[in-house]
Protein backbone atom coordinates (compact mmCIF):
# COMPACT_ATOMS: atom_id res chain seq x y z
CA UNK A 1 0.00 0.00 0.00
CA UNK A 2 1.33 3.57 -1.23
CA UNK A 3 1.54 4.96 2.74
CA UNK A 4 2.10 8.69 0.97
CA UNK A 5 -1.39 8.02 -0.25
CA UNK A 6 -3.07 6.77 2.50
CA UNK A 7 -1.82 10.01 4.42
CA UNK A 8 -3.64 12.44 1.96
CA UNK A 9 -7.04 10.40 2.02
CA UNK A 10 -6.86 10.64 5.73
CA UNK A 11 -6.23 14.28 5.08
CA UNK A 12 -8.98 14.67 3.10
CA UNK A 13 -11.46 13.45 4.96
CA UNK A 14 -10.41 14.95 8.31
CA UNK A 15 -10.75 18.09 6.33
CA UNK A 16 -14.22 17.34 5.35
CA UNK A 17 -15.33 15.97 8.36
CA UNK A 18 -13.70 19.27 9.79
CA UNK A 19 -15.29 21.56 7.67
CA UNK A 20 -18.69 19.77 8.21
CA UNK A 21 -18.47 19.88 12.18
CA UNK A 22 -17.87 23.68 11.93
CA UNK A 23 -20.54 24.42 9.44
CA UNK A 24 -23.13 22.22 12.01
CA UNK A 25 -21.80 24.00 14.67
CA UNK A 26 -22.22 27.54 12.99
CA UNK A 27 -22.15 29.03 10.22
CA UNK A 28 -21.08 32.46 11.25
CA UNK A 29 -17.52 31.05 11.88
CA UNK A 30 -16.33 30.40 8.45
CA UNK A 31 -18.13 33.71 7.01
CA UNK A 32 -16.53 35.34 9.79
CA UNK A 33 -13.14 34.16 8.70
CA UNK A 34 -14.07 34.83 5.00
CA UNK A 35 -14.83 38.04 5.86
CA UNK A 36 -11.87 39.56 8.38
CA UNK A 37 -9.73 37.92 6.00
CA UNK A 38 -10.65 39.70 2.85
CA UNK A 39 -10.94 43.31 5.27
CA UNK A 40 -7.16 42.84 5.78
CA UNK A 41 -5.88 41.73 2.42
CA UNK A 42 -7.98 44.49 1.05
CA UNK A 43 -6.32 46.95 3.45
CA UNK A 44 -3.09 45.59 2.90
CA UNK A 45 -3.42 45.68 -0.78
CA UNK A 46 -4.72 49.41 -1.19
CA UNK A 47 -1.61 50.21 0.98
CA UNK A 48 0.78 48.46 -0.85
CA UNK A 49 -0.26 49.65 -4.09
CA UNK A 50 -0.51 53.30 -2.99
CA UNK A 51 3.28 53.11 -1.49
CA UNK A 52 4.28 51.77 -4.87
CA UNK A 53 2.74 54.29 -6.74
CA UNK A 54 4.24 57.08 -4.87
CA UNK A 55 7.74 55.77 -5.02
CA UNK A 56 7.26 55.73 -9.23
CA UNK A 57 5.64 58.73 -9.62
CA UNK A 58 6.48 61.09 -6.77
CA UNK A 59 9.98 59.94 -5.72
CA UNK A 60 11.13 58.53 -9.26
CA UNK A 61 12.34 55.32 -8.05
CA UNK A 62 12.37 52.33 -10.35
CA UNK A 63 10.21 49.48 -9.33
CA UNK A 64 12.51 47.02 -10.43
CA UNK A 65 15.71 48.54 -9.09
CA UNK A 66 17.67 48.08 -6.45
CA UNK A 67 15.74 50.10 -3.60
CA UNK A 68 12.52 48.41 -4.24
CA UNK A 69 14.64 45.16 -4.44
CA UNK A 70 15.84 45.34 -0.83
CA UNK A 71 12.46 45.98 0.49
CA UNK A 72 11.28 42.85 -1.11
CA UNK A 73 14.28 41.28 0.42
CA UNK A 74 13.63 42.83 3.89
CA UNK A 75 9.88 41.30 3.38
CA UNK A 76 11.06 37.70 2.53
CA UNK A 77 13.41 37.48 4.94
CA UNK A 78 11.39 38.76 8.24
CA UNK A 79 8.70 36.30 7.16
CA UNK A 80 11.44 33.37 6.24
CA UNK A 81 11.99 34.21 10.24
CA UNK A 82 8.77 34.27 11.42
CA UNK A 83 7.90 31.06 9.67
CA UNK A 84 10.75 29.21 11.02
CA UNK A 85 9.71 29.77 15.10
CA UNK A 86 5.90 29.93 13.75
CA UNK A 87 6.14 25.99 12.12
CA UNK A 88 8.76 25.15 14.92
CA UNK A 89 6.19 25.23 17.19
CA UNK A 90 3.55 23.46 15.72
CA UNK A 91 5.42 20.53 14.49
CA UNK A 92 6.63 20.41 18.12
CA UNK A 93 3.42 20.03 19.56
CA UNK A 94 1.60 17.95 16.35
CA UNK A 95 5.19 15.78 16.57
CA UNK A 96 5.57 15.14 20.32
CA UNK A 97 2.28 16.44 22.45
CA UNK A 98 -0.83 15.18 19.71
CA UNK A 99 -3.11 12.28 21.01
CA UNK A 100 -2.73 11.53 17.05
CA UNK A 101 0.72 10.81 17.16
CA UNK A 102 0.80 7.94 19.34
CA UNK A 103 -1.89 6.03 16.99
CA UNK A 104 0.34 6.82 14.10
CA UNK A 105 3.62 5.53 15.98
CA UNK A 106 1.59 2.40 16.87
CA UNK A 107 0.22 1.42 13.70
CA UNK A 108 2.37 -0.04 10.99
CA UNK A 109 3.68 2.83 8.82
CA UNK A 110 7.07 4.40 8.30
CA UNK A 111 8.50 6.83 10.75
CA UNK A 112 8.98 9.31 8.41
CA UNK A 113 5.72 9.01 6.74
CA UNK A 114 3.90 10.02 9.98
CA UNK A 115 6.57 12.91 10.02
CA UNK A 116 6.01 14.48 6.47
CA UNK A 117 1.90 14.16 7.46
CA UNK A 118 2.46 16.26 10.28
CA UNK A 119 5.40 18.36 8.29
CA UNK A 120 2.27 19.08 5.62
CA UNK A 121 -0.46 20.22 8.06
CA UNK A 122 2.20 22.20 9.74
CA UNK A 123 3.61 24.37 7.01
CA UNK A 124 0.53 25.09 5.48
CA UNK A 125 -1.33 26.05 9.16
CA UNK A 126 1.59 28.47 9.58
CA UNK A 127 2.32 30.12 6.10
CA UNK A 128 -1.42 30.99 5.44
CA UNK A 129 -0.52 34.22 7.69
CA UNK A 130 2.65 34.54 5.21
CA UNK A 131 0.33 34.58 2.38
CA UNK A 132 -2.23 36.78 3.71
CA UNK A 133 0.24 39.51 4.13
CA UNK A 134 2.31 38.86 1.09
CA UNK A 135 0.57 38.28 -1.66
CA UNK A 136 -1.38 41.38 -1.48
CA UNK A 137 1.98 43.13 -1.15
CA UNK A 138 3.35 41.58 -4.06
CA UNK A 139 0.15 41.20 -6.55
CA UNK A 140 -0.06 45.97 -5.77
CA UNK A 141 3.52 45.38 -7.20
CA UNK A 142 2.76 43.64 -10.41
CA UNK A 143 -0.23 45.69 -10.70
CA UNK A 144 1.97 48.81 -10.45
CA UNK A 145 4.62 47.71 -12.71
CA UNK A 146 2.22 46.53 -15.23
CA UNK A 147 3.72 42.73 -15.50
CA UNK A 148 2.79 39.83 -17.68
CA UNK A 149 0.05 37.75 -16.90
CA UNK A 150 2.87 34.98 -16.03
CA UNK A 151 3.65 36.94 -12.97
CA UNK A 152 0.37 35.79 -11.41
CA UNK A 153 1.24 32.66 -12.92
CA UNK A 154 4.84 32.11 -11.24
CA UNK A 155 4.13 34.42 -8.12
CA UNK A 156 2.26 31.03 -6.33
CA UNK A 157 5.17 28.58 -7.25
CA UNK A 158 7.75 30.87 -5.53
CA UNK A 159 5.44 31.23 -2.52
CA UNK A 160 5.30 27.39 -2.21
CA UNK A 161 8.57 26.60 -3.00
CA UNK A 162 9.79 29.44 -0.47
CA UNK A 163 7.72 28.01 2.37
CA UNK A 164 9.35 24.85 2.14
CA UNK A 165 13.02 26.29 3.65
CA UNK A 166 11.53 28.03 6.73
CA UNK A 167 9.55 24.53 7.31
CA UNK A 168 12.10 22.35 7.08
CA UNK A 169 14.70 24.34 9.51
CA UNK A 170 11.72 24.48 11.93
CA UNK A 171 11.05 21.01 11.93
CA UNK A 172 14.79 19.94 12.30
CA UNK A 173 15.13 22.73 14.89
CA UNK A 174 12.53 20.42 16.43
CA UNK A 175 13.96 17.38 16.29
CA UNK A 176 17.25 18.27 17.47
CA UNK A 177 16.40 20.38 20.57
CA UNK A 178 13.93 17.12 21.60
CA UNK A 179 16.85 14.62 21.30
CA UNK A 180 19.77 16.70 22.62
CA UNK A 181 18.82 18.98 24.95
CA UNK A 182 15.56 17.46 26.44
CA UNK A 183 15.88 19.13 29.51
CA UNK A 184 15.91 22.41 28.54
CA UNK A 185 14.34 22.80 25.45
CA UNK A 186 12.11 25.35 26.95
CA UNK A 187 14.99 27.32 27.65
CA UNK A 188 16.67 27.18 24.38
CA UNK A 189 13.43 27.95 22.69
CA UNK A 190 13.09 31.29 25.31
CA UNK A 191 17.39 31.91 24.70
CA UNK A 192 17.07 32.27 20.93
CA UNK A 193 13.80 34.22 21.39
CA UNK A 194 15.72 36.69 23.40
CA UNK A 195 18.78 37.21 21.31
CA UNK A 196 16.37 37.36 18.31
CA UNK A 197 14.49 40.29 19.62
CA UNK A 198 18.00 41.66 20.84
CA UNK A 199 19.56 41.80 18.01
CA UNK A 200 16.60 43.26 16.03
CA UNK A 201 16.43 45.85 18.30
CA UNK A 202 20.29 46.39 18.26
CA UNK A 203 20.09 46.56 14.59
CA UNK A 204 17.30 48.97 14.45
CA UNK A 205 18.43 50.99 17.72
CA UNK A 206 22.18 51.44 15.30
CA UNK A 207 20.78 51.98 12.12
CA UNK A 208 18.18 54.91 13.56
CA UNK A 209 21.14 56.36 15.86
CA UNK A 210 23.58 56.62 12.56
CA UNK A 211 20.74 58.32 10.49
CA UNK A 212 21.02 62.13 11.32
CA UNK A 213 17.71 64.06 11.90
CA UNK A 214 18.35 66.15 8.83
CA UNK A 215 17.92 62.98 7.09
CA UNK A 216 14.01 63.73 6.60
CA UNK A 217 14.64 67.10 5.11
CA UNK A 218 16.93 66.05 2.27
CA UNK A 219 14.87 65.86 -1.01
CA UNK A 220 12.99 62.32 -0.53
CA UNK A 221 15.10 60.37 -2.88
CA UNK A 222 18.36 60.64 -1.66
CA UNK A 223 16.39 59.99 1.70
CA UNK A 224 14.86 57.42 0.72
CA UNK A 225 18.32 55.94 -0.64
CA UNK A 226 20.36 56.46 2.45
CA UNK A 227 17.51 55.12 4.75
CA UNK A 228 17.73 51.61 2.57
CA UNK A 229 21.55 51.38 2.83
CA UNK A 230 21.37 49.89 6.34
CA UNK A 231 19.15 47.09 4.73
CA UNK A 232 22.35 45.68 2.91
CA UNK A 233 22.91 42.63 4.53
CA UNK A 234 19.37 41.82 2.98
CA UNK A 235 21.46 40.86 -0.23
CA UNK A 236 22.96 37.87 0.61
CA UNK A 237 23.77 36.34 -2.19
CA UNK A 238 23.54 32.91 -0.26
CA UNK A 239 19.74 33.74 1.56
CA UNK A 240 16.47 31.97 -0.32
CA UNK A 241 14.86 35.58 0.34
CA UNK A 242 16.98 37.36 -1.84
CA UNK A 243 16.42 34.19 -4.28
CA UNK A 244 12.56 35.28 -4.68
CA UNK A 245 13.15 38.81 -4.48
CA UNK A 246 14.88 38.14 -7.71
CA UNK A 247 13.18 35.72 -9.38
CA UNK A 248 9.92 38.08 -8.93
CA UNK A 249 11.85 41.56 -10.18
CA UNK A 250 13.53 39.31 -13.53
CA UNK A 251 9.67 38.14 -13.84
CA UNK A 252 8.38 42.12 -13.99
CA UNK A 253 11.38 42.74 -16.53
CA UNK A 254 9.98 40.16 -18.76
CA UNK A 255 13.73 38.15 -18.44
CA UNK A 256 11.84 34.56 -18.16
CA UNK A 257 14.59 32.61 -18.53
CA UNK A 258 16.46 34.14 -15.40
CA UNK A 259 12.96 34.06 -13.38
CA UNK A 260 12.82 29.92 -13.93
CA UNK A 261 16.45 29.73 -13.01
CA UNK A 262 15.76 31.64 -9.16
CA UNK A 263 12.64 29.94 -9.59
CA UNK A 264 14.73 26.45 -9.72
CA UNK A 265 17.03 27.23 -6.93
CA UNK A 266 14.20 28.11 -4.52
CA UNK A 267 12.82 24.76 -5.23
CA UNK A 268 15.54 22.46 -5.30
CA UNK A 269 17.46 23.95 -2.25
CA UNK A 270 13.50 23.64 -0.65
CA UNK A 271 13.28 19.94 -1.31
CA UNK A 272 16.69 18.92 -0.52
CA UNK A 273 16.52 20.89 3.00
CA UNK A 274 12.99 18.72 3.17
CA UNK A 275 14.47 15.58 2.32
CA UNK A 276 17.48 16.09 4.67
CA UNK A 277 14.66 17.07 7.21
CA UNK A 278 12.90 13.80 6.75
CA UNK A 279 15.70 11.43 6.47
CA UNK A 280 16.60 12.84 10.07
CA UNK A 281 13.25 11.98 11.31
CA UNK A 282 13.77 7.92 10.54
CA UNK A 283 16.68 8.15 13.21
CA UNK A 284 15.71 11.07 15.60
CA UNK A 285 11.73 11.28 15.65
CA UNK A 286 10.97 8.03 17.62
CA UNK A 287 13.72 8.61 19.75
CA UNK A 288 12.68 11.80 20.81
CA UNK A 289 9.33 11.05 21.45
CA UNK A 290 10.34 7.91 23.52
CA UNK A 291 12.17 10.28 25.45
CA UNK A 292 9.09 12.97 25.77
CA UNK A 293 6.63 9.94 26.54
CA UNK A 294 8.69 7.93 29.32
CA UNK A 295 9.50 11.25 31.18
CA UNK A 296 13.59 11.11 30.37
CA UNK A 297 13.98 14.62 30.41
CA UNK A 298 12.67 14.99 34.19
CA UNK A 299 14.78 15.36 37.39
CA UNK A 300 14.00 14.53 40.67
CA UNK A 301 15.30 17.06 43.48
CA UNK A 302 13.94 16.70 47.40
CA UNK A 303 11.43 17.78 48.86
CA UNK A 304 11.46 21.63 49.99
CA UNK A 305 8.41 21.89 51.89
CA UNK A 306 7.19 19.02 54.00
CA UNK A 307 4.77 19.31 56.97
CA UNK A 308 4.67 17.20 59.99
CA UNK A 309 3.91 13.26 58.88
CA UNK A 310 5.54 14.39 55.67
CA UNK A 311 2.18 16.11 54.86
CA UNK A 312 2.28 19.14 52.57
CA UNK A 313 1.11 21.75 54.63
CA UNK A 314 -2.09 24.36 53.44
CA UNK A 315 -2.98 27.16 54.98
CA UNK A 316 0.50 28.08 57.29
CA UNK A 317 1.64 30.68 54.88
CA UNK A 318 4.25 28.63 53.28
CA UNK A 319 4.02 27.78 49.59
CA UNK A 320 2.57 23.96 49.63
CA UNK A 321 3.53 23.05 46.13
CA UNK A 322 5.48 19.89 46.94
CA UNK A 323 3.30 16.49 47.14
CA UNK A 324 3.72 13.94 49.56
CA UNK A 325 6.71 11.32 49.58
CA UNK A 326 10.58 11.50 49.58
CA UNK A 327 11.03 13.33 45.86
CA UNK A 328 9.22 15.21 44.01
CA UNK A 329 10.10 17.53 40.83
CA UNK A 330 11.37 20.53 41.34
CA UNK A 331 8.98 23.50 42.20
CA UNK A 332 9.69 26.99 40.16
CA UNK A 333 10.56 30.42 40.98
CA UNK A 334 7.92 31.24 38.82
CA UNK A 335 5.07 29.63 40.68
CA UNK A 336 6.30 31.06 43.75
CA UNK A 337 5.98 34.38 42.05
CA UNK A 338 2.69 33.73 41.01
CA UNK A 339 1.63 32.49 44.84
CA UNK A 340 2.87 35.62 46.25
CA UNK A 341 1.17 37.92 43.93
CA UNK A 342 -2.37 36.03 43.62
CA UNK A 343 -2.80 37.22 47.78
CA UNK A 344 -6.33 37.60 46.75
CA UNK A 345 -7.07 34.02 46.55
CA UNK A 346 -7.53 31.37 48.57
CA UNK A 347 -4.75 29.27 49.37
CA UNK A 348 -6.19 26.17 47.76
CA UNK A 349 -7.39 27.66 45.06
CA UNK A 350 -4.14 29.28 44.02
CA UNK A 351 -2.64 25.14 43.84
CA UNK A 352 -4.99 24.76 41.01
CA UNK A 353 -4.04 27.95 39.29
CA UNK A 354 -0.36 26.91 39.70
CA UNK A 355 -1.58 23.74 38.23
CA UNK A 356 -3.10 25.26 34.96
CA UNK A 357 0.31 27.97 35.14
CA UNK A 358 2.22 25.08 34.75
CA UNK A 359 0.48 23.68 31.98
CA UNK A 360 0.19 26.85 30.03
CA UNK A 361 3.92 27.45 30.25
CA UNK A 362 4.51 23.46 29.34
CA UNK A 363 3.17 23.98 25.46
CA UNK A 364 5.74 26.21 23.59
CA UNK A 365 2.76 26.64 21.03
CA UNK A 366 0.85 29.10 23.70
CA UNK A 367 3.54 31.01 25.55
CA UNK A 368 5.49 31.10 22.52
CA UNK A 369 2.64 33.31 20.42
CA UNK A 370 1.97 35.84 23.48
CA UNK A 371 5.72 35.82 23.90
CA UNK A 372 5.99 36.65 19.92
CA UNK A 373 3.20 39.16 20.21
CA UNK A 374 4.08 41.19 22.91
CA UNK A 375 8.38 40.83 22.43
CA UNK A 376 6.82 42.65 19.06
CA UNK A 377 4.85 45.20 20.71
CA UNK A 378 6.77 45.93 23.28
CA UNK A 379 9.75 47.14 20.97
CA UNK A 380 7.55 48.95 18.86
CA UNK A 381 6.22 51.06 22.04
CA UNK A 382 10.18 51.25 23.15
CA UNK A 383 11.30 52.91 19.51
CA UNK A 384 8.20 55.21 19.16
CA UNK A 385 10.05 58.43 19.79
CA UNK A 386 12.58 57.33 16.91
CA UNK A 387 9.89 56.77 14.63
CA UNK A 388 8.12 60.07 15.14
CA UNK A 389 9.69 63.27 15.36
CA UNK A 390 7.11 65.33 17.28
CA UNK A 391 5.03 62.82 19.63
CA UNK A 392 2.92 66.05 21.06
CA UNK A 393 -0.04 67.40 19.93
CA UNK A 394 -2.54 65.64 17.69
CA UNK A 395 0.46 62.41 17.41
CA UNK A 396 0.81 62.24 20.84
CA UNK A 397 -3.34 62.07 21.00
CA UNK A 398 -3.94 59.61 18.09
CA UNK A 399 -0.67 57.32 18.62
CA UNK A 400 -1.39 56.78 22.34
CA UNK A 401 -5.19 55.77 21.25
CA UNK A 402 -4.50 53.25 18.52
CA UNK A 403 -1.83 52.13 20.75
CA UNK A 404 -4.61 51.56 23.54
CA UNK A 405 -6.52 49.79 20.77
CA UNK A 406 -4.02 47.60 19.37
CA UNK A 407 -3.44 46.41 23.33
CA UNK A 408 -6.87 45.68 24.15
CA UNK A 409 -7.10 43.38 20.60
CA UNK A 410 -4.11 41.75 22.10
CA UNK A 411 -5.96 41.31 25.30
CA UNK A 412 -9.22 40.04 23.57
CA UNK A 413 -7.09 37.66 21.43
CA UNK A 414 -5.43 36.11 24.81
CA UNK A 415 -8.18 35.77 26.82
CA UNK A 416 -10.42 34.00 23.97
CA UNK A 417 -7.83 31.81 22.64
CA UNK A 418 -5.67 30.45 26.11
CA UNK A 419 -8.36 31.39 29.17
CA UNK A 420 -11.75 30.19 27.35
CA UNK A 421 -10.67 26.51 26.76
CA UNK A 422 -8.96 26.37 30.62
CA UNK A 423 -12.11 25.10 32.13
CA UNK A 424 -12.64 22.55 28.78
CA UNK A 425 -9.18 21.58 28.86
CA UNK A 426 -9.62 19.49 32.31
CA UNK A 427 -11.01 17.18 29.73
CA UNK A 428 -12.54 13.51 31.04
CA UNK A 429 -10.34 13.83 34.53
CA UNK A 430 -12.85 16.95 35.35
CA UNK A 431 -14.85 14.70 38.32
CA UNK A 432 -11.04 14.28 40.18
CA UNK A 433 -11.67 18.07 40.72
CA UNK A 434 -14.87 17.47 41.76
CA UNK A 435 -13.12 15.27 44.89
CA UNK A 436 -11.56 17.74 45.94
CA UNK A 437 -12.31 19.73 49.13
CA UNK A 438 -13.65 23.09 47.06
CA UNK A 439 -16.73 24.63 46.09
CA UNK A 440 -17.38 24.05 42.26
CA UNK A 441 -17.65 27.92 42.35
CA UNK A 442 -13.92 28.61 43.50
CA UNK A 443 -12.87 27.04 40.01
CA UNK A 444 -13.83 28.90 38.11
CA UNK A 445 -12.98 32.18 40.44
CA UNK A 446 -9.66 31.11 40.38
CA UNK A 447 -9.51 30.95 36.59
CA UNK A 448 -10.61 34.22 36.67
CA UNK A 449 -8.09 35.65 39.09
CA UNK A 450 -5.84 33.68 36.89
CA UNK A 451 -6.51 35.17 33.94
CA UNK A 452 -7.18 38.80 35.13
CA UNK A 453 -3.90 38.76 36.91
CA UNK A 454 -2.03 37.35 33.88
CA UNK A 455 -4.04 40.60 31.60
CA UNK A 456 -3.48 43.52 33.98
CA UNK A 457 0.64 42.33 33.88
CA UNK A 458 0.81 41.87 30.37
CA UNK A 459 -1.49 44.61 29.03
CA UNK A 460 -1.05 46.93 31.53
CA UNK A 461 2.90 46.86 31.04
CA UNK A 462 2.58 47.44 27.66
CA UNK A 463 0.52 50.77 28.11
CA UNK A 464 2.74 52.22 30.55
CA UNK A 465 5.51 52.04 28.21
CA UNK A 466 3.63 53.21 25.20
CA UNK A 467 2.44 56.39 27.67
CA UNK A 468 5.73 56.92 29.13
CA UNK A 469 7.44 56.65 25.74
CA UNK A 470 5.09 59.13 24.31
CA UNK A 471 5.37 61.46 27.72
CA UNK A 472 1.67 61.45 27.85
CA UNK A 473 0.50 62.89 31.45
CA UNK A 474 -0.61 61.66 34.67
CA UNK A 475 -4.13 62.05 33.82
CA UNK A 476 -4.57 59.79 30.60
CA UNK A 477 -2.02 57.52 31.48
CA UNK A 478 -4.25 56.61 34.89
CA UNK A 479 -7.49 56.47 32.61
CA UNK A 480 -5.53 54.01 29.95
CA UNK A 481 -4.33 51.76 33.39
CA UNK A 482 -8.11 51.80 34.67
CA UNK A 483 -9.28 51.04 31.01
CA UNK A 484 -7.01 48.11 30.81
CA UNK A 485 -8.02 46.60 34.09
CA UNK A 486 -11.82 47.06 33.40
CA UNK A 487 -10.98 45.55 30.06
CA UNK A 488 -8.80 42.47 31.39
CA UNK A 489 -11.54 42.01 34.11
CA UNK A 490 -14.77 41.96 31.90
CA UNK A 491 -13.09 39.73 29.15
CA UNK A 492 -11.84 37.48 32.18
CA UNK A 493 -15.13 37.11 32.90
CA UNK A 494 -16.55 36.45 29.52
CA UNK A 495 -14.11 33.92 28.78
CA UNK A 496 -14.50 32.33 32.34
CA UNK A 497 -18.47 32.36 32.11
CA UNK A 498 -18.94 30.95 28.45
CA UNK A 499 -16.44 28.15 29.32
CA UNK A 500 -18.14 27.09 32.34
CA UNK A 501 -21.55 27.74 30.39
CA UNK A 502 -20.45 25.37 27.03
CA UNK A 503 -17.93 23.36 28.14
CA UNK A 504 -15.98 20.30 25.46
CA UNK A 505 -14.52 18.14 27.51
CA UNK A 506 -13.97 15.11 24.85
CA UNK A 507 -11.49 17.96 22.82
CA UNK A 508 -8.09 18.34 23.91
CA UNK A 509 -6.73 20.91 21.14
CA UNK A 510 -7.43 24.39 23.04
CA UNK A 511 -7.37 26.15 19.41
CA UNK A 512 -10.56 23.80 18.18
CA UNK A 513 -12.35 24.12 21.41
CA UNK A 514 -11.57 28.23 20.87
CA UNK A 515 -12.59 27.94 17.33
CA UNK A 516 -16.07 26.27 18.14
CA UNK A 517 -19.39 28.02 18.64
CA UNK A 518 -18.79 28.93 22.08
CA UNK A 519 -15.63 30.00 21.10
CA UNK A 520 -17.04 31.97 17.93
CA UNK A 521 -19.48 33.51 20.55
CA UNK A 522 -17.11 34.19 22.87
CA UNK A 523 -14.67 36.54 20.76
CA UNK A 524 -17.77 38.36 19.13
CA UNK A 525 -18.96 39.30 23.03
CA UNK A 526 -15.66 39.93 23.78
CA UNK A 527 -15.14 42.06 21.02
CA UNK A 528 -18.93 43.75 21.61
CA UNK A 529 -17.30 44.12 25.23
CA UNK A 530 -14.35 46.22 24.05
CA UNK A 531 -15.81 48.75 21.70
CA UNK A 532 -18.64 49.61 24.69
CA UNK A 533 -15.48 50.29 27.07
CA UNK A 534 -12.90 51.93 24.75
CA UNK A 535 -15.92 54.07 23.57
CA UNK A 536 -17.00 54.51 27.17
CA UNK A 537 -13.74 55.47 29.11
CA UNK A 538 -11.05 56.50 26.28
CA UNK A 539 -13.01 58.45 23.50
CA UNK A 540 -14.37 61.11 25.73
CA UNK A 541 -11.03 62.29 26.91
CA UNK A 542 -9.32 62.05 23.37
CA UNK A 543 -12.05 63.82 22.00
CA UNK A 544 -11.71 66.64 24.46
CA UNK A 545 -7.64 66.90 23.53
CA UNK A 546 -8.90 66.98 19.98
CA UNK A 547 -10.99 69.62 20.68
CA UNK A 548 -8.87 71.79 22.88
CA UNK A 549 -6.30 71.98 19.90
CA UNK A 550 -8.86 73.45 17.14
CA UNK A 551 -8.40 76.64 16.40
CA UNK A 552 -11.77 77.95 16.23
CA UNK A 553 -12.51 77.09 20.02
CA UNK A 554 -9.74 78.86 21.24
CA UNK A 555 -12.17 80.85 22.80
CA UNK A 556 -13.75 78.60 24.46
CA UNK A 557 -11.61 75.94 25.89
CA UNK A 558 -12.78 76.66 29.30
CA UNK A 559 -16.44 75.61 28.19
CA UNK A 560 -15.13 72.47 26.14
CA UNK A 561 -13.23 71.20 29.56
CA UNK A 562 -16.23 71.31 31.74
CA UNK A 563 -18.21 69.38 29.11
CA UNK A 564 -15.81 67.37 28.61
CA UNK A 565 -15.17 66.50 32.10
CA UNK A 566 -18.55 65.87 32.07
CA UNK A 567 -18.53 63.06 29.72
CA UNK A 568 -15.46 61.63 30.74
CA UNK A 569 -16.18 61.16 34.51
CA UNK A 570 -20.22 59.43 32.76
CA UNK A 571 -17.87 57.48 30.57
CA UNK A 572 -15.52 55.87 33.78
CA UNK A 573 -18.57 55.46 35.58
CA UNK A 574 -20.59 53.62 32.88
CA UNK A 575 -17.60 51.38 31.80
CA UNK A 576 -17.06 50.23 35.63
CA UNK A 577 -20.87 49.31 36.01
CA UNK A 578 -20.49 47.38 32.37
CA UNK A 579 -17.20 46.18 33.34
CA UNK A 580 -19.17 44.49 36.76
CA UNK A 581 -21.91 42.99 35.21
CA UNK A 582 -19.26 41.32 32.54
CA UNK A 583 -17.78 40.07 35.22
CA UNK A 584 -20.90 38.91 37.62
CA UNK A 585 -23.46 37.52 34.85
CA UNK A 586 -21.14 35.70 33.15
CA UNK A 587 -19.46 34.12 36.28
CA UNK A 588 -23.28 33.42 37.76
CA UNK A 589 -24.55 31.60 34.65
CA UNK A 590 -20.86 29.84 34.71
CA UNK A 591 -21.43 28.46 38.77
CA UNK A 592 -24.98 27.63 37.66
CA UNK A 593 -24.36 25.63 34.59
CA UNK A 594 -20.96 24.08 36.79
CA UNK A 595 -23.42 22.80 39.91
CA UNK A 596 -26.03 21.54 37.39
CA UNK A 597 -23.19 19.32 36.06
CA UNK A 598 -22.57 15.59 36.40
CA UNK A 599 -19.34 13.59 35.58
Amino acid sequence: MNQALLFQKLRLRLLRNSWRAMTQQSSMRPLTILLCSAIVWTFIFAISWGGFLFLHTEVGVPLTGEIVGILLDLLFLSLAVLLVFSSGLILYGSLFASPETAFLLSSPVAVDQVFAYKFQGAVAFSSWAFLLLGTPILIAYGLVCEAAWYFYVLLPLFFLGFVLLPGALGGLAALLIVNYVPKRRKQVLSVCLTVLVLVLAGWLYRMVQAAPTELWREEMREAVTRLLSYFQFTRNPLAPSHWVSLGLRRVVRGEIGAALYYLALVWSNGLFLYVIAAAASTRLYRRGYNRMTTGGDLQRFPVLFRGRNHKPAMDNGRLPLAAVGKENHRESWMDYLLYAVLVFVNPRTRLLLIKDFRTFRRDPQQWGQVLAFCGLMLLYFANIRRFVEDVSGPYQNSISFLNLCAVALLLCTYTGRFVYPMLSLEGRRFWILGLLPLKREQLLWGKFAFSMTGGCLIAGGLILVSDLMLLMPAPPILLHLLTVVVLAAGLSGLSVGLGACMPNFRERDPSKIAAGFGGTLNLVAGLLFLLLILGLMAVPWHMEAYLTMMPFLSDRKSEVALLSEGFIGAGVVLGLLAGIACVVLPLRAGIRALREMEF
